[in-house]
């Protein structure tokens, strides 16, 4: 099998777009598909189910299992060149993923330290909320999310407990009078969304009578955004409470509601099984557990 015909159909199957496949790999699309071609002939087998009426493809049995086939053979070719550069003086790479908050507050302010202890490993962040696909991919090392995520191939290890926080201005809460849940119906609402998903973790701990009462919501799609527009006294925002620590401690925000069990997340690093055994994988992980929320 051409190495060359094997990696188009290795990221084709990634990225399960023909257009994008050849973006990735600085080809035409005709190029793309006249490899994959070749390979079914010279296979003499079908990889790609190719769908007429409807957009993208899938991959056959015999596609699947060259798919499997392919991310042992070029993640062990990876290593390979790792392993070369490294015997020869050179730099090893990591890709992390991170949530965009988590990793700007708390990663990028502390990796300083981490590159002064390990100079001949070199990182390349992507800061994003879908990670989980891309790490399936292959396409990052590690990732640091919140979400749960469940699969065979991939080993979970806890980092902390994500606490979260009802937050507003001392001025907003005074001009609202806000004292009881009620008087959060005549408030502005900040959230990363219109129904309120964002807030779920608070609003599932509120009695059922009391959670209509959110009645004015502007939505801003991003944590330092909503931070940014409470204290602009905007509204009442609901955020890690890791992002905030500073202004509560400077009174220009207000904790409200601190009575009550407020749901956690966990943060956890996702790492494949088959890349934990890495000694730069493990001094990464073995850094980011010494971090502090």
């Amino acid at each position: 099998m051409d190495l060359n015909k094997l990696k188009i159909f290795y990221v084709l199957a990634q990225v399960k777009s023909y257009s994008k496949c050849a973006e990735k790999l600085f080809v035409t699309q005709s190029a793309v598909s006249h490899a994959i071609k070749a390979l079914e002939q010279s296979l003499d087998m079908k990889l790609i189910e190719r769908k007429k009426r409807q957009k993208g493809f899938a991959l056959t049995d015999q596609g699947k299992i060259l798919f499997r086939s392919c991310q042992t053979i070029f993640s062990e070719i990876a290593k390979t060149k790792e392993e070369l550069s490294k015997s020869n003086g050179g730099m090893e790479f990591i890709r992390l993923g991170s949530t965009v908050e988590f990793g700007m507050s708390i990663i990028l302010k502390n990796i300083k330290i981490f590159f002064d202890n390990n100079p001949n490993i070199h990182i390349d962040f992507r800061l994003s909320h879908n990670l989980f696909q891309p790490l399936l991919d292959d396409e990052l090392d590690m990732i640091v999310d919140c979400r749960p995520h469940a699969h065979p191939e991939i080993k979970s290890i806890h980092l902390f407990r994500e606490e979260y926080s009802v937050i507003a201005t001392p001025e907003y809460v005074k001009q609202n009078k806000i004292n009881r849940l009620e008087d959060l119906g005549h408030c502005n609402i900040i959230s990363m969304d219109s129904e309120l998903i964002w807030w779920s973790n608070f609003i599932n701990v509120i009695p059922v009578s009391k959670q209509s009462i959110f009645n004015r919501v502007t939505e801003i799609n991003h944590v330092r955004g909503i931070i940014i527009a409470t204290l602009c006294s905007i509204g009442v925002g609901f955020v890690p409470k890791y992002t905030v620590l500073r202004e509560l401690e400077q009174g220009s925000l207000v904790e409200l509601f601190p009575e009550l069990d407020i749901l956690n997340d966990n943060i956890n690093i996702f790492i494949k099984h088959r890349n934990l055994s890495a000694k730069k994988n493990i001094y990464l992980i073995d850094f980011l557990k010494t971090l502090m929320l």
